[in-house]
């Protein structure tokens, strides 16, 4: 990475302190393959803390402010061409796509069901697909749940798909009652014609498997 362009670094930093909190430089080097921990140190990009004898890293605020993080989220059961549509418009809004998935316990509440594939599979494969930098699972509370994630990430951009009515209602009352600075962002609603909804993927595998 050159000194120029400290963004894959930063990057590399803000996912690997994401739900686990600091880090040390053995793991920053491994997941950026490069050391320029020093190099962000100096900027003012990254402060430096002892534990155990151990030295841990963290962003500042000043290093999370060099990159621009999107959140996105969903339930992802039965993964199809819309979500990887709705996915890598996400992600062209920013330089980290995070999504979240609904847990087992918050599809049930939401849809009234189990849904078909359990939430560690959904989280892998939505982490899977290329234009998702990471995936976490959400919490099972669906407000307060959601209010916990925007925390962790703070993302920039929270982008909602075209069907996320109830969802977006639920993070503009967070973002006004805790006065937070995110910009919401309505995804394109995909083509039909072109792309299968998860209903209609669902509906087609349970007619063949009649």
């Amino acid at each position: 990475m050159s000194e120029e362009d400290p963004k894959p670094f930063i990057k590399a930093a803000y996912l690997l302190q994401l739900r686990h909190g600091p880090f040390t430089e053995r793991e920053l080097q491994e997941s950026v393959g490069t050391d320029e921990l020093h190099h962000l140190l100096n900027l003012g990009y990254l402060t430096e803390q002892k534990s155990d004898g151990e030295k841990y890293y963290s962003l500042t605020e000043n290093g999370r402010s060099q990159i621009k993080v999107v959140l996105a989220g969903g339930v992802y059961d039965v993964l199809h061409l819309g979500h990887l549509a709705a996915l890598n418009e996400a992600r062209s809004l920013g330089d980290v796509l995070v999504a979240v998935v609904a847990t087992d316990v918050t599809v049930e509440m939401l849809k009234g069901r189990k849904p078909i594939f359990p939430e560690k599979d959904r989280r892998a494969l939505v982490e899977g697909l290329k234009p998702v930098d990471k995936a976490i699972l959400g919490y099972e509370d669906i407000g307060f749940g959601f209010e916990q994630v925007l925390i962790e990430v703070m993302p920039h951009i929270v982008a909602f798909g075209y069907d996320q009515e109830n969802l977006e209602r639920t993070v503009r009352e967070i973002i006004q009652r805790r006065n937070l600075k995110i910009q919401m962002i309505k995804l394109s609603k995909f083509d039909h014609e072109k792309f299968a909804s998860s209903s209609s993927v669902k509906q087609k595998l349970s007619e063949e498997l009649r």
